[in-house]
């Protein structure tokens, strides 16, 4: 049953956060409501990509700030701490068009279109994801007993077994994702050609393949756990909700009978092979993250695990 709790003797820094946090949360609120209200009334600039610049319209973002900020105002209740991460998760969905503008700025011999301002937004955006993400943390933390800097998460001596079948299942997206470009063509493309593209080629390997083999394996610890640990998660999550979303769409559109993304000039069953690989690649690689963050993460200051 979901109850309120009332806040027990906990760290000063802990206690600094549990005030802090939900205060940046609901300013940030506040501030990017004001922000999508101004794009909502006819002030929005043109958008370098197409459509918007998060994947939601302006008025329905805008409903997204007021529901971030009442989830923080709420009494605290671990149904509301729920809530709060699912619409953290959600932020960072909406903004998922942030993994084209990385992909633009490291390489843009591809051709992506790249817009500073739409970046600016969708940070904005994230921004708000962190903050939201750590109210939740921090809330969280205060209704577990055992400890509040860990939560009582325990760390592992070996590579569990799920982590290692996330890091297949990322592998299987990515040689899904592969051989589906290898049927309709691999100079179908919608990139330019040049250095950028086997760049891109490269990384897209390096991804899908080593990357989670190296976050299950014993090779993986000769590396500093940031160079795993930054791209595992930051891909793993851009991919799943780029793509998440984008299945979300294809479905739609499949429902109301519309063609899926048909001014690609690509068939259709080529986006339903090609897009729900890039899903399982995103939910893979996350998973096999956090395995690999359990399996080296340092013992909690505050009890020892």
């Amino acid at each position: 049953m979901t109850t309120s709790t009332r806040p027990r003797d906990h760290a000063p820094s802990e206690a600094t956060a549990q005030r802090w946090m939900p205060l940046a949360a609901v300013s940030w609120a506040a501030a990017y409501g004001l922000v999508r209200l101004w794009f909502a009334t006819g002030h929005a600039p043109a958008w370098e990509l197409p459509g918007s610049d998060l994947l939601i319209s302006y008025w329905l973002s805008l409903a997204f700030c007021v529901l971030s900020a009442v989830l923080v105002v709420l009494p605290v209740s671990r149904m509301t701490i729920r809530l709060t991460w699912a619409t953290a998760a959600g932020w960072v969905a909406v903004c998922a068009f942030v993994l084209l503008d990385v992909v633009a700025a490291v390489l843009p011999g591809l051709g992506i279109p790249f817009d500073p301002i739409g970046l600016l937004s969708r940070l904005g955006g994230l921004t708000g994801a962190g903050l939201l993400a750590a109210t939740a943390l921090t809330r969280q933390r205060a209704l577990d007993p055992s400890c509040l800097r860990c939560s009582g998460l325990r760390s592992v001596t070996s590579t569990p077994r799920w982590a290692i079948a996330g890091a297949a299942v990322a592998a299987a997206g990515c040689l899904i994702r592969l051989a589906a470009q290898a049927v309709v063509g691999f100079g179908s493309t919608p990139y330019d050609a040049g250095m950028a593209v086997i760049l891109f080629e490269a990384g897209f390997l390096l991804a899908g393949l080593l990357l989670p083999l190296l976050l299950v394996t014993r090779a993986g610890r000769i590396f500093p756990r940031w160079m795993l640990l930054l791209p595992g998660g930051g891909l793993g999550a851009g991919i799943t909700a780029y793509f998440g979303v984008g299945l979300l769409q294809m479905v739609a559109a499949a429902l109301r009978h519309e063609p899926v993304f048909g001014e690609m000039g690509l068939p259709e069953a080529f986006f339903w092979v090609a897009v729900p690989a890039y899903v399982l690649w995103g939910a893979g690689l996350l998973t096999a993250t956090y395995g690999y963050y359990l399996r080296t993460r340092r013992p909690c200051r505050g009890c020892g695990r």
